[in-house]
């Protein structure tokens, strides 16, 4: 029997969540696809039809979550006209208030797909794209508004920003202050001292500099490199052969 869209979306919200008190209680490895899926309330095959390994439905968890995220600042009143600092801090602390109550599975399960080396990159691709287009449309929206100059590397700066979610992350669950003063501190700390290093251009004026010196010096002492390897071509045609190059049989 045919089941609607909207059931679908129920049934994996469903095994979401069974997941996460599965692996909450049991840990990744101890949780399995059968009790998740009587978690859910559904039968022991028909999990596969929405997730092939248990993995895949941990993936799904931080996929989900940066989705509700974009919800959730969509729906901030003036959000737009917020600086870009403000932008990136609301969008942080609104991934450790979802995180906050999942706290422990996030513990055992973060840890877990970030330092295994067995993950398919599969599972984790999709998270990190989406990361990626939430950070270079507040970017682009700043440039837009000459908030910041443009990026010569946007890209590479998506890059930094998704290392300091991690590491952003694995402070939060490793902070025992109250209510995470600490972990608010940091964030409010660390991107000020970041945006203000891209609102004066220290990124773009690092990559021209590196420019010059590639372009000045690094392609000049190539140059140098391949006279010097046709120099030493030339002498080993001597030392092998005569003078036209053709090896001298003469004892």
């Amino acid at each position: 029997m045919k089941i609607s869209e909207e059931r679908k979306r129920e049934n994996r919200g469903s095994i979401i969540r069974a997941a996460v008190d599965a692996i909450t209680e049991k840990g990744m490895k101890g949780a399995t696809m059968r009790e998740i899926a009587r978690g859910a309330g559904l039968g022991d095959a028909t999990i596969y039809n929405y997730f092939s390994t248990k993995e895949a439905i941990v993936y799904a968890y931080y996929e989900e979550q940066l989705d509700v995220s974009v919800e959730r600042l969509r729906s901030v009143a003036g959000f737009n006209e917020f600086s870009l600092q403000e932008q990136l801090q609301a969008f942080f602390e609104s991934q450790l208030e979802l995180f906050l109550p999942d706290r422990e599975f996030v513990d055992v399960s973060f840890r877990a797909i970030t330092f295994s080396l067995t993950h398919d990159y599969q599972y984790l691709k999709p998270i990190r794209s989406r990361f990626f287009r939430i950070i270079s449309d507040l970017f682009e929206a700043a440039i837009e508004a000459g908030e910041i100059p443009d990026q010569v590397f946007l890209e590479l700066t998506c890059h930094f920003f998704w290392d300091y979610y991690v590491g952003v992350i694995f402070y939060w669950l490793r902070d025992g202050s109250n209510q995470f003063q600490n972990t608010t501190l940091l964030l409010d700390k660390s991107l000020d001292l970041a945006v203000a290093l891209i609102k004066a251009g220290v990124v773009n004026k690092a990559f021209d500099m590196a420019s010059f010196l590639f372009r000045h010096h690094i392609i000049d002492r190539l140059g140098m490199i391949r006279d010097h390897a046709e120099v030493v071509q030339k002498v080993k045609r001597q030392f092998m052969g005569g003078p036209d190059g053709r090896r001298d049989s003469r004892k």
